[in-house]
């Protein structure tokens, strides 16, 4: 603060602005505003700005000896005449802190809309999907059923026997304008081939011995304005295959013994654990259905070539399975290197099956790998840095707790990141890393 008369004379400036600006105590007090302007001190001098236009300035001021740019703001003060007695400027902060705090608000504004996107697809993911990843591979997919989700294009999922290709199905449709229209799924590889026509196509009453007297609507017409979803499709024997390539091109079926034409209006997914180009190679399968089919290929990597899904899809499936056994568990760290280690040959079905198994039959608070199925026992040993051999409990846990934070640091790379997937606050991330990755 410095305070002047009207006449410009500086009476009084503050300890803070004399340090701040580099004036000697008391250099200042007794000059005139004007002169301090006329010999270049400041540029502009608002102290003698306020006295020419009797009005409050608010504008940035150089105080060229110790070359600082700072907002400053200049209040005239009158007395009961409305005469000028004093004028009162206050220095804020200078430009440069003017523009780090635009910088950092400019980083704070990006920083919020990539949140905001963020967690709008998680909101997104969370309310019209159950699929649970971090994994890149399956950020990927993500984006790609995210773009064709409104389309009508056939979608052709792939992958190993439980990766989950019938939750992405319907993830898929649970994101398309058919959301609110049905999601019918059939398992192909489970219809009798006696019964699967008349299943997937329907029939009019009458039409075979032991048919219903009023006839029957098949999935496929159950479908209509939304999701047809077949899995196994490389089970279809090839006479059905041939309907279904006159159903894709006419988007129109006849039930069985009818001769009606019923026009429909559905998405079709398909789903398969073979190889339908080896199928079709072989003449097991029809090269021109394959073709209509495989529009769009969504392929779902098995679980071990995504490792950064294990733990949350642990968790998930921990938290459900508590919640219908009425158990409060958690893991131990050996069970999650375990869970890390274990190459998953049913996928995620598997995983999802183990830990209902866990909930279900461990008594103590803590899941450990000491309470691992027979089947499991032999991939039950965690690596050798993971297990201290020797030291008291807490020593040992400690290593168990900086193994995992150093594992985690290093598949995501910032705090964040690893916060979320422990689920630990950001600020205990930090700590902890700072604690056990500067000793690795």
């Amino acid at each position: 603060m410095m305070l002047s008369d009207a006449e410009g004379i500086i009476l009084r400036v503050s300890e803070n602005y004399e340090k701040n600006f580099g004036f000697a105590h008391n250099s200042i007090v007794g000059k005139s505003a004007f002169d301090l302007e006329a010999d270049g001190t400041f540029s502009p001098c608002i102290t003698a700005e306020v006295i020419r236009q009797q009005k409050k300035i608010t504008t940035t001021q150089t105080i060229n000896h110790s070359h600082k740019n700072v907002m400053t703001v200049g209040i005239p003060l009158f007395d009961n005449n409305g005469t000028l007695k004093y004028a009162v400027c206050f220095n804020t902060v200078s430009m440069e802190q003017i523009n780090t705090i635009h910088r950092n608000y400019q980083h704070l504004q990006d920083s919020l809309a990539h949140f905001s996107e963020e967690i709008a697809e998680l909101r997104t993911r969370a309310t019209s999907t159950h699929l649970i990843f971090k994994s890149r591979s399956m950020e990927r997919l993500w984006t790609l059923m995210q773009n064709t989700a409104n389309t009508k294009a056939n979608i052709l999922i792939t992958g190993e026997t439980g990766v989950g290709k019938s939750a992405v199905a319907k993830a898929i449709h649970a994101m398309s304008n058919r959301a609110d229209g049905p999601f019918i799924e059939v398992n192909c590889a489970v219809l009798h081939e006696n019964l699967i026509e008349s299943e997937l196509f329907g029939y009019e009453k009458g039409a075979f011995t032991g048919a219903s007297a009023s006839g029957k609507i098949g999935k496929i017409e159950l479908a209509n304005h939304g999701t047809l979803f077949l899995d196994e499709i490389g089970e279809l024997p090839s006479h059905i295959q041939s309907k279904l390539l006159q159903l894709i091109q006419e988007k129109t079926i006849e039930r069985l013994s009818g001769t009606k034409k019923i026009e429909l209006d559905f998405r079709l997914i398909v789903a398969t654990n073979r190889n339908l180009e080896e199928e079709v190679q072989r003449g097991l399968f029809r090269s021109d259905l394959f073709y209509r089919l495989n529009v769009i290929r969504i392929h779902i990597p098995p679980l071990r070539q995504r490792v950064e899904d294990i733990f949350p899809l642990a968790h998930q499936f921990l938290a459900r399975f508590c919640g219908e056994y009425g158990k409060d568990l958690n893991f131990s760290p050996r069970f999650l290197a375990f869970l890390e280690q274990y190459d998953w040959p049913g996928n995620v079905r598997q995983l999802e099956n183990l830990i209902e198994r866990m909930v279900i039959t461990v008594q103590d608070p803590i899941i450990d790998v000491t309470a691992l199925p027979v089947e499991y026992i032999g991939e039950a040993v965690p690596p050798a840095a993971l297990l201290a051999q020797s030291g008291t409990l807490a020593e040992r846990m400690d290593a168990y707790e900086g193994q995992i934070i150093r594992d985690s640091y290093q598949r995501c790379g910032t705090t964040v990141a690893v916060a979320k997937e422990l689920g630990i606050s950001q600020a205990t991330a930090a700590r902890k890393i700072a604690k056990y990755v500067s000793k690795a």
